[in-house]
């Protein structure tokens, strides 16, 4: 390979790098910024009801209180937090 070829071939290289990064940085998670605003409310919400749910939950409070676990009391926890 001579200078001349590996140059073009180095400069061929270096230009699909520079389009790769290009398409990289549009890609978007979302279609829109309203859509990306609706969904993470709409998650922040689901938190927050979960949150409440765990923070109101006696057979929560009452686990979390409990020194030694065993299998029965594992399996409670699980109900609890679905």
């Amino acid at each position: 390979m001579n200078k001349k070829q590996f140059l073009k071939t180095y400069k061929k290289i270096e230009a699909m790098d520079q389009r790769e990064t290009v398409s990289t940085e549009k890609a978007s998670l979302y279609r829109s910024e309203y859509d990306e605003r609706l969904i993470k409310d709409f998650h922040y919400a689901k938190f927050q009801k979960n949150l409440d749910n765990a923070q109101k939950s006696e057979a929560l409070k009452e686990l979390l209180e409990k020194e030694s676990w065993d299998e029965t009391d594992t399996k409670k926890l699980l109900e609890s937090l679905r």
